[in-house]
């Protein structure tokens, strides 16, 4: 197993790299000081199983750093670090293809559970902002008796994937949930739009104003 730590903070990767180093006592950990200095890694990138990247190191530039490390190792699982629990910046990243979010405040067992979750192709995020984002959603520029005010976040995202035309294990795969999880979601949905199957389902969110995930 490789890990790559992307973190702009000597101390802080030293850190972590010797708790991984416990954790996995076979693993080679990697340190990166920049976005610039990952990518130099080149071919050596190609093994890494996750990357533990921080949110706003240098290079980073909103989320391209993200972007171009997910390009240079597709089949690694990115992971952020960041100080902040900012719902937005979790929703952002997570969006834009993150597998995890793990708050620099955490402790030992905290990583060695998302580490676990991430390695397993579940999707971590903290335990304190998880009921956030699980929340209705506001909804603003829905109608006051949309059916769709219900929805929680994640619901939300899986019908609009759903809207888009994927099956349940591509929902699975965009949103890092397993197929059942998907299907327990679409379950719930059917019964608040009042569909009785996928398509009709599709059909009614898109009648009722739901665009495609595509730039949230």
């Amino acid at each position: 197993m490789r890990f790559l730590i992307a973190d702009d903070h000597a101390l802080f990767r030293r850190g972590l790299t010797l708790l991984l180093e416990q954790l996995y006592p076979e693993a080679e950990v990697l340190e990166a000081s920049d976005i610039a200095a990952a990518l130099a890694l080149g071919e050596r990138l190609a093994g890494v199983e996750v990357i533990l990247l921080d949110l706003t190191m240098p290079g980073m530039e909103g989320l391209a750093g993200l972007d171009k490390l997910r390009q240079a190792a597709p089949a690694a699982r990115v992971v952020m670090l960041s100080a902040s629990a900012d719902l937005d910046s979790i929703r952002r990243t997570l969006a834009a293809g993150a597998r995890g979010y793990i708050l620099k405040s955490g402790t030992d067992e905290t990583l060695r559970h998302a580490l676990s979750m991430v390695l397993a192709g579940e999707v971590y995020v903290p335990p304190v902002v998880l009921s956030e984002l699980d929340r209705p959603r506001a909804g603003s520029e829905l109608p006051a008796d949309s059916p769709l005010r219900s929805l929680t976040e994640r619901q939300r995202q899986t019908l609009e994937l759903l809207v888009q035309g994927l099956s349940n294990k591509e929902i699975a795969r965009q949103l890092g949930l397993r197929e059942s999880t998907v299907k327990a979601h679409l379950k719930v949905i059917l019964k608040k739009l009042g569909a009785g199957h996928r398509t009709q389902a599709a059909l009614l969110a898109t009648q009722m104003g739901l665009g495609p995930a595509a730039g949230r």
